[in-house]
């Protein structure tokens, strides 16, 4: 009797507290493992984001556990692909690069429109670099070699063919008067992977996210050419001279955009943005932002999808201007 009275009363304030309250007692989160999709490499800035995101998603406790599956290939289009399939799947999200949308844009894919854009987080500008002991010391003799010869200068980065890095090589290039076909490019799976070729003397000059090569800048193995920024970053990056500083009119900046697979619930969007704004505002992410660079630009969901429409369409007009189409 005392159980039975004792239950009536427990419905009877719950009742009186409202539907917010009743709400969140039932509010959905992910039950079990959560697969965060990435379309590059270990090591990579793409995957560092993810893991940054990964340790505060796990260190506050909103998502049982995380697994970070890398799956590189084809400019990111085959680990989008495998997200897109998951639809109705709220243990499923992923990481993009701005090189995603240049690829399928490129080869005019809707891939993106089978896709969830849950916020946007930030751009990072690029950079060019050489083996410290290279003769190369400037942009400048870069632009003055292909002058010479367009294909004197063999340029690396991530990702694949016809990506944001690839134009902007194409853009130096023009500079030059050295055209795009005449240019020699090599493609890795990541931009550590980059840096450490560079370092190495395998190729004249690397083109990846300031993150990823600064530590082999700071150690003395690399020498930074210049920044692909509109003006001079602040702080450590101060000293770094951009590309437009030595007459290269060329600025650079690859997008990171969380995604979620189309289908979900409300109440799951509403998770996945409530988590990633608890993810924007931590104190160890934030030490991952000054580390590698990256500066918070957020575009949350819905209008992260109008502003992931506008790149693409962006892209298809550049790509359409350089011949790049396919």
């Amino acid at each position: 009797m005392q159980i039975a009275r004792a239950a009536i009363l427990a419905a009877a304030i719950l009742a009186l507290l409202g539907p917010n309250v009743r709400a969140q007692t039932a509010a959905w989160h992910p039950v079990g493992n959560v697969e965060f999709f990435v379309g590059a490499g270990a090591g990579g800035e793409n995957d560092r984001i993810a893991r940054a995101i990964q340790r505060v998603l796990t260190k506050e406790q909103l998502v049982d556990s995380m697994t970070v599956l890398n799956k590189p290939g084809a400019a990111q289009i085959i680990a989008m692909t495998d997200l897109s399939r998951k639809e109705g799947d709220g243990n499923e999200i992923g990481l993009a690069s701005g090189s995603f949308i240049n690829a399928i844009a490129r080869k005019g894919l809707d891939l993106h429109q089978h896709l969830t854009p849950l916020v946007k987080l930030f751009d990072a500008y690029q950079c060019y670099f050489t083996a410290i002991d290279s003769p190369i010391k400037s942009m400048v003799d870069v632009r003055d070699r292909l002058k010479a010869d367009p294909g004197s200068v063999t340029f690396a980065f991530p990702v694949g063919l016809g990506s944001p890095l690839h134009v902007s090589v194409v853009n130096v290039g023009k500079t030059a008067g050295a055209p795009a076909k005449k240019l020699v490019t090599v493609v890795f799976d990541s931009g550590s992977d980059v840096s450490v070729q560079a370092a190495g003397g395998h190729i004249d000059v690397g083109e990846t996210s300031i993150g990823s090569s600064m530590p082999l800048i700071v150690g003395g193995k690399l020498r930074m050419l210049g920044i692909a920024a509109p003006e001079r970053l602040a702080g450590e990056l101060a000293k770094y001279p951009t590309l437009r500083e030595q007459g290269l009119d060329v600025v650079t900046a690859n997008s990171y955009t969380v995604l979620l697979p189309n289908g979900l619930k409300p109440e799951q969007i509403a998770f996945w943005a409530n988590a990633l704004d608890r993810v924007m505002v931590d104190p160890d992410f934030k030490l991952d932002l000054e580390r590698n660079f990256w500066t918070l630009e957020p575009i949350r969901y819905p209008e992260a999808a109008t502003w992931l429409q506008h790149d693409y369409d962006n892209n298809r007009a550049v790509l359409t201007e350089l011949g790049m189409l396919e």
